[in-house]
């Protein structure tokens, strides 16, 4: 990259610069509150600042942005800060790779800004219509599996990008996402993404040479569509200007008019990929930025420490450390060293966790650890021969749960519980099906994968999972009750992406139940070794439908139908405006 292209990016992300942005956006507060300017007028400025509307009147979101979800010691404690002083004494790891701060004040929001901006994180550009935080596998660079670490090529697209003068103003917002392997359904899932990029060499002996398969077009939402490849092989010096000839593409010809056509699954659908290809390979020849290498190495190393023996077996605590290392536990591809997974409840994370995670850190000398898109945390780079340790300081931590990457670790949004679009509590229904399968010993059933919604827009991802859930309200007697589309079947993996099939509307109350009928009848259905995404692919969707009948129908309910999980009062559906849906 040019030395102008880099210093025009340095002054953008100089201290000076953030602190003049958080300068004017207490300006904006001010005039809001003096009348001078309407909330109408204000939203769209607070958005790009990550500050988000919640359904609570007095209320905000704020949504921090640290790129590929890496947090290391400094930055956990100001994220514990944050929500002892100011938000609810805990934060929600999303899908995104972000960490959100529910029920903060508005006038609060500049101090909260300062404090993220201290350690390197920052709410720039964390909503509205922006290139969104830019997502990596949480196991770049210690994954058995991938072609090589793309962590350095995800922060340098996220420091490209951020803040650019020319894509702050998007059609829609905008998401990137990038894996090291082509398998990576729960990694990164870069072909449901607005451009997603896997890693891939060419040559041999020696000749190697690096770069990305360029997926283009993917989305979730109210029409899911799968991204299309835009090039087989994309030269790793060619991917800024390409990700900019692609971005002007979207600029121009995305839909200003309507919000709900106006992301870049339906440029694509409306040109076809050969079109599209072709505007893009136009644009790339305008593009005057240079080709270039990464300049950031990835913030994660090898800790400092002599390797010892195997881990021991827990030390009168067998049985829990078994069950922990089974699943939490992962073997990382430098020898010597292994991956912890903390599962976490619903993706939430409290200030006496953060800061025991800070603190945990630094004693076994590691640089940071990793939000994952499935809301687990990821602690890389863990010596063998101190995993029992580490799981003696998670049990003090309560984040010694069992069952990462399993059946009871299920992803769910903050549903109606705070967003203004949320039908469902989802993230109270997620914590209640994780216990509810949290004594599953089958194998096969628990590889299963839930993802659940609070409505149709996806942000719990549940078009990709084995069962997915999202959130709708029906009339049930003349009156409303919160209900569950049940999906099956929806994957991301090498052979692409397959969305999952609608099966039944299910009354929230019921779903555990309905649920647990799915996976009796995958239990006493299958073939032998068959697993549960193969049996979802080919069972007749009226079989499915027919074992979860008795807990759809309605006729014989009680009341608790009216109440939704996690509530005291009777179900009314109740919908604020919508600011940027994920």
């Amino acid at each position: 990259m040019l030395a102008t292209e880099t210093a025009e990016a340095e002054v953008r992300h100089a201290p000076g610069a953030i602190e003049e942005e958080i300068r004017v956006f207490e300006e904006r507060i001010g005039q809001l509150e003096r009348g001078e300017i309407t909330e109408d007028q204000f939203r769209p400025f607070r958005l790009k600042h990550g500050i988000y509307g919640q359904r609570q009147a007095g209320f905000q979101m704020v949504r921090e942005i640290g790129p590929s979800g890496i947090l290391n010691p400094d930055q956990l404690r100001t994220l514990a800060r944050i929500a002892e002083t100011y938000s609810t004494g805990r934060g929600h790891v999303t899908t995104r790779e972000n960490c959100q701060l529910h029920f903060v004040k508005l006038q609060n929001a500049p101090t909260i800004m300062r404090w993220l901006a201290e350690v390197g994180l920052t709410t720039r550009e964390a909503c509205g219509n922006t290139v969104r935080n830019v997502t990596s596998c949480p196991l770049a660079g210690i994954c058995s599996g991938e072609a090589f670490d793309v962590t350095p090529y995800a922060l340098e697209t996220t420091r490209f990008f951020l803040r650019h003068p020319e894509f702050h103003d998007l059609p829609r917002k905008f998401k990137i996402a990038f894996s090291g392997c082509e398998d990576d359904g729960n990694c990164s899932a870069a072909g449901i993404h607005d451009i997603g990029l896997i890693a891939r060499m060419r040559g041999s002996n020696g000749t190697g040479r690096r770069g990305f398969k360029v997926l283009v077009g993917g989305g979730l939402g109210s029409l899911p569509t799968e991204a299309a490849t835009l090039t087989e092989f994309l030269p790793e010096e060619e991917l800024i200007p390409t990700l900019e000839a692609v971005l002007r593409v979207f600029n121009e010809h995305g839909n200003r008019k309507n919000k709900f056509k106006a992301r870049m699954k339906f440029v694509l659908r409306d040109k076809g990929i050969e079109e599209f290809r072709r505007l893009v390979a136009e644009k790339r020849a305008q593009v005057t930025t240079s080709p270039c290498l990464p300049a950031r190495s990835s913030p994660l190393a090898a800790p400092l420490v002599s390797l010892g023996p195997a881990p021991g077996r827990g030390n009168g605590h067998a049985a829990e450390y078994a069950r922990w290392v089974e699943h939490n536990l992962q073997p990382q591809r430098q020898p010597g060293y292994v991956i912890a997974w903390v599962k976490l409840p619903a993706g939430n994370v409290s200030v006496e966790q953060f800061r025991g995670l800070a603190d945990l850190l630094e004693k076994y000398n590691l640089a940071a650890l990793r939000i994952a898109i499935s809301q687990d945390l990821v602690i890389p780079w863990v010596p063998m021969h101190r995993a029992t340790e580490i799981f003696r300081d998670l049990q003090a931590l309560d984040l010694a749960a069992a069952g990462a990457r399993t059946i009871a670790d299920v992803t769910g949004c903050p549903g109606s519980t705070t967003c203004n679009l949320g039908i469902t509590r989802s993230l109270t229904l997620a914590e209640v099906l994780a216990d509810e399968f949290s004594s599953e010993t089958d194998p096969e059933i628990k590889k299963v994968r839930i993802k659940i919604s609070g409505c149709p827009n996806s942000c719990g991802q549940h078009h990709i999972a084995d069962i997915g859930l999202y959130g709708n309200a029906r009339k049930v007697g003349g009156h409303q009750a919160p209900y569950y589309q049940v999906m099956l079947g929806g994957s991301v993996s090498g052979d692409g992406v397959k969305f999952g099939r609608q099966i039944l509307p299910v009354p929230a109350k019921r779903i555990p139940q309905a649920l647990r009928a799915v996976i009796e009848l995958y239990r006493r259905d299958r073939a032998p070794g068959e697993s549960f995404r193969d049996w979802a692919l080919h069972v007749p969707k009226d079989t499915v439908a027919e074992a979860m009948r008795p807990f759809a129908d309605t006729t014989t309910d009680s009341a608790d139908l009216f109440v939704d999980w996690g509530d005291q009062q009777t179900y009314s559906l109740k919908l604020g405006r919508g600011e940027c849906a994920g």
